[in-house]
């Protein structure tokens, strides 16, 4: 059963929330410059379920809570500091987080670092305020290319099970500032919006995904998603391919393969694999995706819950980018995300356990 229509989403109604879809996320992404040459990575991701255990363990409980969650992350590349929030709350059963809202892009969120926003300000720009670590994010985009539909129509399988409604708005223009440990700097730079809603179940039937999404200095931009399968070979690519021009590509013939550079974790003991080989034979694209700073992991701390939470422990890093497409050299960015490395924490009796002492302990968000 679809929770959405076929039908390609559907601009500005469908850049807001979806009520009762099974998960929902807006993603924010990008590479920032400061007036004296020092380069940065960003990160901000939103989560909204409607209902926590069934987001994360894909079990149907009566009267389990909803769930909304802000990750955010700023790496410096050139010194390798990393700093990384997130924050989860509970809010009642199949109720609306506070700041949700459907309709239009404007979404909220009141984090113990500071409030949290992603809003349309006009038909080609949106401001984004964003709680850091150790300080804050400010950011105004302009868009300057199409949102880029995965799957060709904006829909694509999410693993085995369950279907994903999927936009992109993978070229935009970044300016704001940037305050850590009280010092603001002027920044610019480029941004990303991944905006991902439906049925599908995380992590049902398989491992986890590797995922990139590529900004290259030639123009181009690509999306691309690797399933893994239980066992942990690849066992579903999806890309999606956005021209210098706008034009738009589609295909499934993705290829990853680790090249042998791993970081294991000090704090999970997760060991990911952060240079990668990626391959789409039919686009004729072939690149090489490294990274500067290993230590770029997404763990949880106070008052994060780890066995609630809706996406678990994963590594979300600022990337190079260098290969070929159509055989001319190309050079640019990425963001990486791993997901499925760490051992999952709890399981699904002890976190129906503890959502149920949550709630009655009133400890949710209206």
């Amino acid at each position: 059963m679809r929770p959405v229509p076929v039908e390609r989403p559907q601009f500005p109604v469908d850049e807001g929330a979806h009520p009762g879809v099974k998960t929902e996320w807006w993603y924010l992404h990008g590479h920032l410059q400061d007036e004296q040459g020092t380069r940065y990575g960003y990160m901000q991701a939103l989560f909204d379920v409607p209902d926590v255990i069934n987001a994360r363990y894909n079990v149907d409980v009566p009267a389990m809570p909803g769930g909304t969650q802000l990750d955010t992350a700023l790496v410096n590349v050139d010194s390798g500091d990393h700093q990384a929030h997130r924050e989860l709350h509970l809010h009642l059963p199949y109720g609306p987080h506070r700041g949700i809202n459907a309709g239009t892009l404007d979404e909220r969120f009141s984090s113990s670092k500071g409030e949290f926003s992603v809003r349309r300000t006009g038909p080609n720009t949106i401001h984004m305020e964003a709680p850091l670590e150790r300080g804050r994010l400010s950011l105004d985009f302009t868009e300057e290319k199409p949102a880029l539909m995965m799957g060709g129509s904006g829909e694509i399988p999410m693993g085995p099970y369950g279907l994903s409604k999927y936009y992109t708005l993978p070229k935009m223009r970044a300016e704001g500032t940037v305050t850590v440990d009280g010092q603001t700097k002027r920044v610019s730079g480029t941004g990303w919006l991944d905006h991902q809603w439906g049925d599908m179940q995380i992590f049902n039937g398989y491992q986890g995904w590797d995922w990139f999404g590529v900004q290259l200095d030639s123009g181009e931009q690509l999306n691309c998603f690797n399933f893994r399968g239980e066992d942990g070979k690849s066992v579903q690519g999806t890309v999606g391919f956005s021209r210098p021009d706008g034009t738009q590509e589609h295909g499934e013939d993705l290829k990853v393969e680790p090249l042998g550079d791993y970081w294991t974790s000090p704090s999970t003991g997760a060991r990911y694999p952060l240079a990668w080989h990626v391959v789409v034979p039919s686009k004729n694209v072939d690149l090489t995706v490294t990274t500067k700073v290993q230590p770029q992991e997404m763990v949880g701390t106070w008052p994060y819950d780890p066995q609630l939470a809706i996406i678990p422990t994963y590594w979300e890093g600022a990337s190079d980018v260098t290969g070929t497409i159509d055989g001319r050299p190309v050079q640019g960015k990425a963001y990486t995300e791993l997901t499925g490395y760490a051992t999952p924490e709890g399981d699904s009796n002890s976190a129906i356990a503890r959502a149920r002492a949550r709630l009655q302990a009133g400890d949710v968000v209206d």
